[in-house]
C-alpha cells in the first residue's frame, strides 16, 4: 500500500484517488483474503460479476473505481494490464443539459440576493464549475478584455473564459 501510495502521489493523482482506489482494492483482497495480484483472473472476473448483481442498479462508478484500481496496482506492480484481464470501460457519451433563456431568467429572479443572482450568473454564463466560481478573487477579473482568469480548476488547470 505505501508503494501504491507513492506511486499515486508522484503521478500526481489527489488523496481522494488514492482513498478510492485503495479502498476498492482492499474489498477485493477482504474477499479473498490475499492481495490481487495473487489471485487467479477468473476469480476477478467472478468478483467484478458479483459487483454487478449486488443490486438491481449497480453503481458504474463502484465497478469502474474498482476496475481503475486494479489497473494501477497492476502498473505500480511492473505487471501488464493483460495480467488479470480486466474489461475495458466505454466512455459514456452524454449531452449537457443547457437550461433556456427564459429558465436562466426565471433562475435569476427568484435569487434575492445581488451575491446568489452574481453566481448563478457566471456559472451559466462562464460554464464554471462550484469549485471554481467559490475560488474567484477580483484579480481574477480582466474587465477590459472581458475575461476571468480561472485558477487551479479541474485537473489543477488554468484557463480563460
Amino acid at each position: 500500500m505505501q508503494r501504491f501510495e507513492r506511486n499515486i502521489s508522484i503521478l500526481g493523482r489527489s488523496k481522494r484517488t488514492f482513498d478510492n482506489y485503495s479502498r476498492h482494492v482492499a474489498a477485493l483482497a477482504l474477499h479473498f483474503g490475499k492481495i490481487p495480484t495473487e489471485l487467479d483472473p477468473e476469480d476477478i472476473k467472478d468478483y467484478l460479476f458479483e459487483l454487478q448483481k449486488r443490486s438491481k442498479t449497480p453503481s458504474q462508478s463502484y465497478f469502474k473505481h474498482t476496475v481503475y484500481g486494479l489497473r494501477f496496482l497492476l502498473k505500480t506492480e511492473g505487471l501488464p494490464y493483460s495480467y488479470l484481464h480486466l474489461p475495458t470501460i466505454p466512455k459514456v457519451k452524454k449531452l449537457p443539459v443547457i437550461l433556456s433563456r427564459e429558465e436562466i431568467w426565471c433562475m435569476l429572479q427568484t435569487a434575492e440576493l445581488l451575491k446568489h443572482k452574481l453566481l448563478i450568473g457566471l456559472i451559466y454564463g462562464c460554464g464554471l464549475r462550484c469549485m471554481e466560481v467559490r475560488n474567484i478573487e477580483l484579480r481574477h477579473l480582466d474587465f477590459d478584455r472581458k475575461m476571468l482568469h480561472i485558477v487551479q480548476g479541474k485537473g489543477r488547470k488554468d484557463r480563460y473564459v
